[in-house]
């Protein structure tokens, strides 16, 4: 339960635990076979408690427990449960991996859990209030020991023993790790990897799993008695019947090629900016300045350029025209998360997304705590859930005010269509999407989140929105609505904008009920607020070519650096320095790649 060591073999890999614990706790069990239903698990037992520090099941899941987190904690009177019972629920779910994300640890002391399971490893931490899961390279070699135990010093020491002998053979056998769980640090009785601490301390046993592509073959050496056991399991590989696959129709990579091609709108990011950003360079110049847009939102990070969290600009807007929003962290427990709903009295479906983001990557709409559960256990950072908004129409609306001005002005307003079909009483919903070019390039990802429902058929005039999101990545259609702005429209956006901090410069999307409504500045929620990265996304209307949207980048472009020159001026603010801009760049190509 202290030591613990993974090494990776061509075929397989190495488990190994050291048990290091008090000398009046009684002498565990040997490893033995145990039936838990349709599997067959493998485990040494304690005694004292009826649990285990280590198991195998013979479909190939191992676990493995070491006391603590990531420090040292006081221990505290009554315990719900065991650590070596939690690794027992562990290991004996169908799916340990998310029974773990989902299982509900209050109440049972700090622990560090090793997990192999679904062919993939994992460290699982506990501290106390929050778990922490953190995705291992099954390729790589690691050591931990346990922070009850070993402090940073003890924990250096031996990570250093481990990292020199790692280094000193290519090959390792299960003999060659069970010698250096024996004899690492040999010498050192406080910090070695077998230890005896004044005869009150001892490593009491040493556990070596040889997990190979049909077998799991644990070693246990009893160092109490000074006795070896060897116990084997079959590994038996449950076959899932196979779900029937949507196929997709031919040609589609070549006519998704076409659309995209005939279309200027489906062009890539670089490809749409690259001709027009000599225009950026010589603002950049007047400025002195790659980074002049930071000053253009000053409450808000990065000026809203990237990287900026949704959560704290939402807290910069009147409560009023906000959706209710909860920001919960990466790795936050379900069973907080169920209890804040409750507080919050949030109801399904609910939205879900991250707190920092845009394009509408990982956002989606929850029906239930199972969609809600799945989202949790994938997402690996920040992530909020808002409120479902009921209105049925959605506008972006491009909003700027020069610092010192009295009045904003609209810019810009792009209508959003949503992926949408309509049956026509024959016609199967796959085929609706391919008669449609939009919809046809988002077919690859429709066929997995909706395959059960694609050869059905609508009745005629009904309609079935297939992804409720107004983001063009996602199929959703842009129309520009500039036309229709008007003063009434102006003057309510402008209120509700200079109700903001600071802001000057971006756009808002907007959910509203009917258009009289919204120009009234009534029954809307603003769902995001985007600053100084914002699009003026009305170029995107099929209608628009290509040298219109130029024109209207280069006019927002211009608008920016003009509103960010006079915050400047006005403010004494400072432009970015190219280190911090060039840090902010890295952070956003590092945090798009791990949202994807």
């Amino acid at each position: 339960m202290c030591t613990v060591t993974y090494i990776p073999k061509k075929e397989g890999f190495y488990l190994t635990s050291n048990r290091d614990e008090s000398v009046n706790r009684g002498q565990a069990i040997t490893p033995r076979e145990y039936s838990n239903g349709k599997n067959t698990l493998l485990y040494p037992k304690d005694v004292d408690r009826n649990g285990s520090w280590i198991a195998a099941k013979n479909n190939g899941d191992l676990v493995v427990l070491l006391n603590g987190a990531f420090i040292k904690h006081t221990p505290q009177p009554g315990y719900k449960k065991s650590r070596g019972l939690v690794l027992m629920d562990i290991i004996k779910a169908d799916n340990p991996y998310e029974f773990y994300s989902t299982l509900n640890l209050y109440g049972i002391e700090p622990f560090t859990v090793v997990l192999y399971s679904g062919n993939k490893l994992y460290e699982c931490r506990w501290d106390g209030g929050r778990k922490h899961i953190t995705p291992l390279d099954e390729k790589m070699a690691y050591i931990w020991s346990s922070v009850t135990l070993y402090d940073k010093m003890a924990t250096a020491k031996r990570n250093s023993w481990f990292s020199d002998w790692n280094r000193g053979q290519c090959q390792k056998t299960a003999d060659d790790i069970l010698r250096f769980h024996h004899y690492g640090g040999s010498g050192d009785l406080k910090d070695g990897l077998v230890i005896n601490r004044e005869g009150k301390m001892k490593t009491m046993s040493i556990t070596n799993i040889d997990v190979s592509e049909q077998n799991v073959t644990m070693t246990y050496h009893d160092l109490k008695d000074d006795k070896q056991y060897v116990s084997g399991l079959h590994i038996e590989k449950e076959i899932t019947p196979v779900k029937p696959q949507f196929t997709l129709p031919r040609f589609l990579e070549l006519r998704s090629f076409f659309i995209r091609l005939m279309n200027w709108e489906y062009w890539s990011f670089n490809t749409v900016y690259l001709p027009v950003m000599f225009y950026w360079f010589w603002l950049s110049f007047k400025s002195r300045s790659f980074f002049f847009f930071n000053a253009a939102n000053p409450l808000i990070e990065n000026g809203g350029f990237a990287m900026e969290s949704k959560w704290l600009i939402y807290k910069l807007m009147p409560e009023k025209y906000n959706p209710e929003t909860m920001f919960f962290t990466a790795g936050t427990d379900m069973e907080l998360i169920k209890q804040a709903i409750e507080e919050h009295r949030f109801s399904f479906p609910m939205i879900a997304k991250p707190d920092i983001g845009g394009r509408g990557v990982l956002v989606k709409k929850v029906h239930n705590l199972d969609e809600l559960s799945q989202y949790v256990k994938s997402i690996r950072v920040d992530f909020l859930l808002q409120a479902y908004i009921p209105y049925k129409n959605e506008v972006g609306i491009f909003y700027h005010r020069m610092p010192g001005e009295s009045k904003g002005h609209i810019s810009g307003i792009v209508g959003k269509e949503f992926l949408t079909v309509t049956g026509d009483g024959r016609s199967t919903i796959v085929e609706l999407i391919i008669n449609e070019p939009r919809y046809l390039l988002q077919l690859p990802v429709l066929k997995d989140t909706h395959a059960d429902i694609l050869h059905n058929i609508l009745p005629t005039g009904e309609a079935l929105t297939l992804v409720p999101y107004g983001n063009h990545a996602r199929g959703a259609k842009f129309i520009d609505l500039s036309h229709l702005i008007t003063d009434e429209l102006t003057e309510n956006i402008d209120k509700m904008c200079q109700q903001i901090p600071e802001f000057y410069f971006g756009r808002m999307d907007v959910m509203y009920n009917t258009w009289d409504e919204l120009c009234a500045g009534q029954n809307l929620a603003i769902v995001e607020l985007n600053g100084a990265g914002s699009e003026p996304t009305h170029i995107y209307d099929p209608k628009h070519s290509i040298f219109f949207a130029w024109k209207e980048i280069m006019r927002h472009w211009k608008l920016l650096s003009d509103i960010s020159k006079q915050n400047r001026l006005n403010k004494g603010l400072k432009c970015m320095t190219y280190r911090q801009g060039i840090t902010m760049l890295k952070n956003n190509t590092n945090y798009l790649k791990l949202v994807s």
